[in-house]
């Protein structure tokens, strides 16, 4: 069966790959469901071993998250935080740092992907009125929210998978991961203001007009209720409660508690995400219940040196190749089955953690998040694939780099 499973899961990551230029113009949700179906049909899986490798604790996460997250955008409150930082900005360099900690830190407490659905509009909007060319400020919005969601579990949904497969408890992770973080997010402004230096002058030197109207009305009793929740649901993950089951019971409570028509809120729920990764969740199983010998040859030769900081390197640097080949969800839901009996087990969730969300930052494609931005941007300012090479390169080498180097000194200091 081994051959059949390997068809199956090239031929799902091929469609992923392709994207809408796949035959047919399937999208990664179709593919992930076509994939699950042919693993039952051809015998690869029973139906039991199929519905068995569901990690249905995975989506009641993501979707839990998901209810608080319509909340807190429609209830204008993410908008709010979002304008209320900008508005800080007086030159474009202190708006590009402005957008650069808005979109690190809401991404850390927020799924990135609607932070960046959400901010890139208001950018647009402050670059028109201050005469200022968007690019290096929608740039600085994707990689500033790929880095920043890497500092906690619940920040990407890869780190989500990550959070469910390990030990790693959110306080433990977020204590370790926000250091790094917080460099990164410095280094990767740096980097943007560096590359853009010359479109980020103005005559004047100050921003004539950055202050943005809300889209969205501001409801104060559907954004306290909103706030009261997530401080909840944080105190839920900081006391080591089952996350899950922390953010399923929040986003119920919110649910109830909000008073609104619940049609609205399912209605903004993303079920294709959770499609995509019920279905990636049976390919997955299907190639790994065959124990395929590339696999079983592969991952033990790139875990089994990473007690050494040229080892944690190769594996950080196979993590972001892969990443970028077959895409960072994927990735770590195909890996995943074996990090749990690799060595320095621990250590190497925290680097898979970072560098698969990093690596998001190498192309345009390579994350969601950065396709949300470049999408939200198209008519008005497109944002082109070799133009993101300037910034995201330089971005995720140097970020990897560091990552690397911290989590090492974690090692040696016995912190992981």
């Amino acid at each position: 069966m081994a051959p059949i499973a390997l068809l199956i899961f090239a031929a799902v990551y091929l469609i992923i790959i392709l994207g809408e230029h796949s035959p047919r113009h399937l999208d990664r949700p179709a593919a992930a469901l076509i994939g699950a179906v042919l693993m039952v049909i051809t015998g690869v899986l029973t139906r039991a071993q199929a519905l068995a490798s569901i990690d249905f604790a995975t989506l009641a996460l993501l979707f839990g998250m998901m209810i608080i997250v319509h909340y807190a955008t429609a209830s204008g409150l993410l908008e709010a935080l979002a304008n209320k930082l900008m508005h800080y900005g007086r030159t474009p360099s202190q708006l590009l740092w402005a957008v650069c900690f808005t979109a690190g830190v809401l991404s850390a407490l927020f799924v990135n992907d609607t932070i960046c659905l959400l901010m890139t509009p208001l950018l647009l909007v402050v670059a028109r009125r201050a005469s200022l060319p968007a690019v290096p400020f929608l740039l600085c919005l994707a990689t500033s929210s790929n880095v920043g969601s890497a500092m906690t579990i619940t920040g990407n949904p890869q780190n989500m998978l990550i959070g469910q497969s390990s030990h790693w408890s959110w306080a433990g992770f977020a204590l370790r991961m926000v250091p790094i973080g917080i460099i990164c997010l410095l280094v990767n402004g740096l980097i943007v203001r560096t590359v853009y230096a010359k479109q980020l002058r103005t005559p004047a030197g100050v921003l004539q007009s950055d202050v943005v109207e809300p889209t969205i009305p501001f409801n104060k009793k559907l954004a306290v209720k909103t706030i009261i929740i997530t401080v909840c649901l944080l105190v839920g993950f900081l006391a080591g409660a089952p996350m899950d089951m922390v953010a399923l019971t929040s986003g119920t409570v919110l649910l109830v508690w909000a008073n609104r028509p619940p049609e609205e809120t399912f209605a903004n729920i993303d079920w294709s995400l959770l499609l995509f990764f019920a279905g990636l969740f049976v390919v997955v199983r299907g190639v790994t219940v065959t124990q395929t010998a590339l696999m079983n040859q592969l991952v033990p030769q790139i875990t089994q040196h990473t007690g050494t900081l040229s080892g944690l390197s190769a594996f950080a640097g196979a993590t972001v190749i892969g990443s970028n080949i077959f895409g960072n969800v994927p990735l770590v839901m195909l890996v995943r089955t074996w990090m749990v009996s690799a060595p320095n087990a621990q250590l190497l969730w925290l680097i898979l953690a970072m560098a698969s969300t990093f690596a998001g930052n190498l192309t345009l494609v390579g994350s969601v998040a950065n396709l949300i931005v470049a999408n939200g941007a198209k008519n008005e300012c497109p944002l082109g694939f070799w133009e993101f090479l300037k910034a995201g390169v330089p971005s995720t080498v140097v970020t990897v780099i560091i990552g690397v180097c911290c989590l090492y000194l974690y090692k040696v200091f016995g912190w992981s």
